[in-house]
């Protein structure tokens, strides 16, 4: 009987909140505190805001540094309601690279081989091509920019006494036009980081152009349930993908209690 009596309250509350107008939103500003130093930091990427703008649709807000509003994030989806809980579902597209990379040194070679090709073998047409050596951050240079024509087999030679300060070189940036009037752009590099040098790029490079790079939808839902006025987000979870996915995971906080006057 005890149970049952604190499964209507609890479903009461929940009707007391969502009988009134959207929006709605719970909030939490709290932020991360580094226990090794004993501060707070200034850099939080946990949901700070979650906001029912309308009875199907949300939001999340997360405000990593106050500071610095280009770091602010939004997510969108929509939302429905079981009982006490609260079902949030959004979604987001994953994309394979346009291109991929084949490595390998020649060792009396003092010159760059880029040579271009596509997944497919389609024929290339386009012989301009625009290079900028960007280098490693540390260094303070300024990335080099020049417009190249590949030979009759889509091969670049860049001989390495033409490329300035080549030992502080982090990565090679390179844009193209496939026939069909697509752009491709990548960097050339097999470090983590396309500004940070880690080891000399090899001298012999095959770039394969991807025609058409495979597409997926991943669905995320998170569920939240409501305690008096509080969220308490209780799961997350998505669908797995074929595809590399670097998207971030969606943090949250313990609590996010309803905004007075709302």
């Amino acid at each position: 009987m005890k149970n049952n009596f604190a499964i209507l309250i609890s479903l009461l509350i929940g009707y007391s909140v969502f009988g009134q107008k959207t929006p709605i939103s719970f909030v939490n500003n709290e932020r991360a505190k580094d226990t090794i130093r004993d501060f707070v930091s200034d850099w939080d990427e946990r949901i700070s805001e979650i906001t029912l703008t309308s009875k199907t649709e949300f939001e999340f807000r997360s405000f990593p540094s106050w500071s610095s509003c280009l770091t602010w994030r939004e997510y969108y989806g929509t939302w429905e309601r079981k009982n006490d809980t609260l079902i949030f579902s959004d979604q987001y597209e994953v994309v394979e690279n346009d291109a991929r990379f084949i490595f390998s040194n020649k060792n009396q070679n003092k010159h760059y081989q880029l040579e271009f090709r596509t997944d497919k073998n389609s024929k290339l047409s386009e012989k301009n091509i625009k290079i900028q050596f960007v280098y490693d951050y540390d260094a303070d240079l300024k990335d080099v920019k020049r417009e190249m024509k590949l030979d009759n087999n889509f091969s670049l030679k860049i001989l390495f006494s033409d490329i300035p300060n080549r030992k502080k070189l982090a990565s090679i940036r390179y844009e193209y036009f496939l026939p069909n009037g697509e752009k491709r752009y990548g960097y050339i590099t097999e470090n983590q980081t396309v500004n940070e040098k880690e080891s000399d790029l090899p001298n012999q490079i095959g770039i394969i152009l991807v025609e058409k790079p495979k597409k997926e939808i991943i669905y995320r839902v998170t569920k939240a349930i409501l305690l008096d006025d509080k969220l308490k987000i209780i799961s997350k979870e998505k669908n797995k993908s074929d595809l590399p996915d670097y998207t971030g995971e969606i943090e949250f906080k313990d609590f996010y209690e309803k905004l007075n006057g709302e």
